[in-house]
């Protein structure tokens, strides 16, 4: 009776651990510095979850999470203990309060002197060679200046330590924490290619016993340019670039404003688009009617009456001509044109007069003219100003 109660209850217990399948392909990865493990599950369900149990030698840590990776990193370059241990982790999945079979992952460090199924390792950090007067200068970024290491809890005295190799031998450098760059100066037979075959890092602890190893990296050369240098010159390029653009910008908003803000030209300068057409408005020109008068002047001086008797005596009546006319010549009406030729030179000189007047004292003096109309009839006729 016992033994079957017993046997009941152990099937129940297989029957309940078998119900929730275990996690598979639990593996682990580190390159450089990250760490993170990953598996897979196959029939997970909205309450499937897993929970990841990281534990070796320098403790453990215990999460649960949804997903099928789990980053270990923040875990492992928290402290100086942390990174020179040794880690093992077991992932076991859970669902509706019932467990799988854990499934443990290989055992790994990054400490070179620990045994394990993964011994890690970090790249070399960057490296120039810089030549100088006897030879040349290596210089190496610190690893301790990485992010992670740099936040790591650890020892004052913790030192990197590396080991150039050239065609003339190995030459050790190393640096503590607190440097930036590691430097180390080395020789090259004369007449032997300038460089570095070789290089190999260690990372140790303060007392010197844990120690985490670099990828050995090599070889570079003096004359080849470094990944710090095509960096520099990338961004010197384009630092020039903008400020280029930036000048002919500005050069071309100047040269803009300058043609905008130029003064206009005087109006005597500005074309004359109105050049063919009139500039006054034209004057109608002023008709005189003829004008006869009967009788003689009571106004005519002596001299005027003796030119007349002068006139008249000579016989002749005076017509002027077309000329006259266009020339500013009288008006009259009933007039005859004389053919004499005395008359004429009189007439002649009396025109000539009045065209002199006319040019010096135009604009004094009225424009008049007295001529004899026959039978001692004088007129007194008007010229064009």
């Amino acid at each position: 009776m016992l033994l079957g109660v017993a046997f009941t209850v152990l099937l129940l217990l297989i029957g309940g651990v078998s119900a929730v399948p275990s996690p598979k392909n639990v593996k682990l990865s580190c390159q450089n510095l990250k760490v993170s493990v990953s598996w897979e599950y196959s029939e997970q369900t909205p309450e499937t979850s897993f929970r990841v149990d990281v534990g070796g030698s320098a403790g453990s840590l215990v999460i649960d999470t949804t997903e099928h990776q789990y980053d270990l990193s923040p875990f492992i370059w928290a402290s100086e203990e942390h990174y020179m241990g040794f880690h093992h982790v077991t992932v076991t999945a859970e669902e509706g309060g019932n467990q799988s079979k854990p499934i443990q992952s290989q055992t790994f460090t990054f400490n070179f002197l620990k045994t394990a199924d993964i011994n890690c390792k970090l790249d070399f950090p960057t490296v120039d060679l810089v030549e100088n007067e006897s030879g040349a200068t290596v210089s190496v970024m610190n690893p301790f200046s990485f992010t992670e290491l740099e936040k790591a809890v650890k020892s004052d005295s913790s030192t990197f330590k590396f080991t150039v190799t050239t065609s003339s031998g190995k030459t050790d450098g190393a640096c503590t924490a607190q440097d930036k760059v590691c430097k180390l100066d080395i020789l090259f037979p004369e007449g032997a290619e300038k460089c570095v075959k070789t290089l190999k890092g260690t990372l140790f602890d303060g007392i010197e016993v844990s120690q985490v190893q670099f990828n050995e990296t090599g070889p570079i050369c003096v004359s080849k340019p470094t990944g710090v240098d095509v960096q520099m010159l990338a961004i010197l390029l384009c630092a020039f670039s903008i400020v280029a653009a930036v000048i002919i910008v500005a050069i071309c908003v100047v040269k803009a404003w300058r043609l905008t803000a130029s003064p206009k030209p005087p109006t005597s300068l500005r074309p004359n688009h109105n050049e063919g057409a009139l500039r006054y408005t034209p004057v109608c020109p002023t008709y005189i009617s003829p004008v006869t008068v009967a009788g003689n002047n009571p106004l005519v001086s002596s001299e005027e009456e003796e030119e007349e008797d002068h006139l008249r005596d000579s016989s002749v009546n005076y017509q002027p001509s077309a000329r006259s006319y266009a020339e500013g010549g009288l008006l009259s009406e009933g007039e005859d044109s004389a053919d004499d030729s005395e008359k004429t030179e009189v007439v002649s000189m009396d025109l000539e007069e009045e065209e002199e007047e006319e040019e010096v004292l135009a604009y004094d003096r009225p424009q008049t003219l007295q001529l004899d109309m026959g039978d001692g009839d004088m007129v007194t006729g008007y010229t064009e100003r």
